[in-house]
């Protein structure tokens, strides 16, 4: 256990108590926000300090996305469950999600560490900040009634998921067609 899988195991327990704080209302809802908040940090904290130590670990390549996923997915579910946004792109996120991180896992299974690109990482950048917009707007008491800022940006992370998504298969179709890589990529960039 380092300091990056330690930040990783962080983020996994907070996940849920994101979902449990914002959907309890009330001063709980500030609660949720800065422990989203400090989920997005140690995202961040942890990728910095493993790129910078060159500290890549087999639990860090698993635990790393599952964290990421699991943070953001809780949250995707709450802002929906509260009804400040639609279900339907929310869902799509997490679908999304859920296929690309088993590809991903299937590819390292296979020998080959796939990267995310600039533009999967410019996605999980716009998610992450139309999430702490969301959540704050419901924080500091915004109203669901007229607040389709919320839809629209998940939207947004809709098509940008899905778009990222395909450009992973593409990339990477000569896995689907039985071919096994020779080598692991272990660059120590581990963001999904």
């Amino acid at each position: 256990m380092n300091f990056p899988n330690a930040l990783t195991v962080v983020r996994i327990i907070l996940a849920p108590l994101v979902f449990l704080s914002l959907n309890n209302g009330g001063i709980w809802l500030k609660v949720g926000l800065g422990l989203f908040l400090v989920g997005a940090l140690t995202d961040w904290l942890d990728g910095f300090f493993a790129r910078r130590h060159k500290v890549v670990t087999g639990f860090g390549q698993f635990a790393d996305p599952v964290a990421d996923k699991l943070l953001s997915g809780f949250a995707l579910a709450a802002v929906a469950a509260t009804g400040f946004t639609d279900i339907w792109p929310v869902i799509g996120i997490i679908v999304r999600d859920v296929v690309v991180t088993s590809f991903r896992f299937w590819g390292l299974n296979r020998g080959r560490r796939i990267l995310p690109s600039r533009m999967a990482k410019a996605k999980t950048i716009f998610e992450l900040v139309s999430l702490i917009g969301i959540i704050s707007y419901i924080a500091f008491g915004g109203r669901v009634e007229g607040f389709w800022l919320g839809t629209a940006s998940l939207i947004v992370v809709f098509a940008l998921a899905w778009i990222t998504g395909i450009d992973y298969f593409w990339k990477n179709r000569e896995l689907l067609s039985g071919a096994k890589s020779q080598q692991i990529d272990d660059r120590p960039d581990r963001q999904l």
